[in-house]
């Protein structure tokens, strides 16, 4: 009875320690899923904070790939390019007084050019405005001149005018 009683004893053990085993082996895996977890989402969103960093460093190539903007700018760029070590940009400013009128309009009508290159670059860059944006854009300025009418207090005005613009939005 005595060794029945103790090899019952002894499975009942190492069933208990079958069962533990598990538990931790469960527990294991279960913290391991959980941080896989955390780094996928960790590094999902350092990607997307690097999207968005490349996407505004691409932005900005793209402006400044329209070119100097300013005669004076381009004129500097173009007399400067190529030349290595130090550059006397007073020598570089008397040579653009020196310039006649003629040479001076080929540099404006060039700087003229990029800069509507530039604003065009800029303008594709715009996202589209919400539905709210285009309700305010449409029916702010009425509401504003609605308001100046009752206050002498600039501030007051804007912001009676768009607490209207908003509710006036919401009762649509």
């Amino acid at each position: 009875k005595k060794r029945a009683a103790l090899k019952a004893m002894a499975t009942l053990k190492r069933e208990r320690a079958a069962k533990k085993r598990a538990a931790l082996k469960a527990m294991a895996t279960l913290k391991r899923e959980r941080a896989a977890k955390k780094r996928a989402a960790l590094k999902e969103k350092a990607d997307a904070k690097r999207a968005v960093v490349e996407k505004k460093r691409a932005e900005k190539k793209a402006i400044r790939a329209s070119g100097a903007v300013r005669p004076f700018n381009l004129f500097v760029q173009q007399t400067t390019s190529g030349k290595k070590g130090k550059i006397n940009l007073k020598k570089v400013a008397a040579e653009w007084k020196a310039l006649n009128e003629g040479q001076l309009q080929k540099y404006r009508d060039q700087a003229k050019k990029n800069l509507s290159k530039r604003r065009a670059t800029r303008q594709s860059m715009k996202r589209t405005p919400g539905k709210y944006a285009l309700f305010v854009r449409k029916n702010f300025p009425a509401e504003f001149a609605a308001a100046k009418k009752n206050t002498t207090n600039h501030k007051d005005a804007f912001k009676a005018a768009t607490r209207a613009v908003a509710k006036k939005y919401k009762s649509q």
